[in-house]
């Protein structure tokens, strides 16, 4: 009985990641770990957090899809590092995506082995914000995942919303982003 629950437990592992070196590969389908994501994959170890929203895998630069951390001289900016870090620092991720950003940076949704989201924990830790200014690069499943973490750490006042709080991108650019009426694709769900 163990056998099998040690053979069910590895394959379940292996779905969503694993192994000790990076590899680089197009993923088999559209999703993993349940979530509709990019095709290609990097897995590997977590070997740096540079903030609350960007990990090194691989020798690749990862920023979390979906989230924006506060910026490491803003309020909260150091904790919500130290929030990612003890989540994944030199623990074995996958990270799933389909397009790079401006900095030639992985734009990534990142699972740890037993398939518990990063990107999302880290808006329900109240370490970072849903940035709804991307909501239709992802599917309306995760933008409602996304809205209700952001919702409830705000009510609950955790992490960066025990204060009061000064977005990322209006600390960086003075400004709200913009966010979108509607998406292009609808609001029906992907598989």
């Amino acid at each position: 009985m163990m056998r099998v629950f040690l053979l069910i437990l590895t394959l379940a592992l292996s779905a969503c990641g694993g192994g000790d070196g990076a590899s680089f590969a197009p993923a088999a389908g559209n999703t993993l770990c349940g979530v509709s994501v990019g095709k290609q994959r990097i897995t590997g170890t977590v070997t740096s957090v540079h903030d609350g929203d960007t990990i090194t895998v691989g020798g690749e630069s990862i920023r979390l899809a979906s989230i924006d951390a506060p910026e490491l001289d803003q309020a909260y900016g150091p904790s919500s590092r130290a929030h990612l870090a003890a989540m994944v620092l030199g623990q074995s991720v996958t990270v799933t995506y389909a397009q790079t950003d401006r900095y030639e940076r992985v734009l990534g949704t990142v699972f740890k082995p037993d398939c518990s989201p990063v990107n999302l924990n880290q808006v329900a830790a109240g370490a970072a914000w849903y940035y709804e200014a991307y909501q239709c690069e992802i599917d309306i499943r995760q933008r409602q995942a996304y809205a209700a973490a952001h919702a409830s750490a705000r009510t609950a006042k955790k992490g960066l919303w025990a204060n009061a709080a000064v977005a990322p991108w209006v600390h960086r650019n003075g400004v709200e982003a913009k966010v979108p009426a509607s998406c292009p694709n609808g609001d029906a769900a992907s598989d």
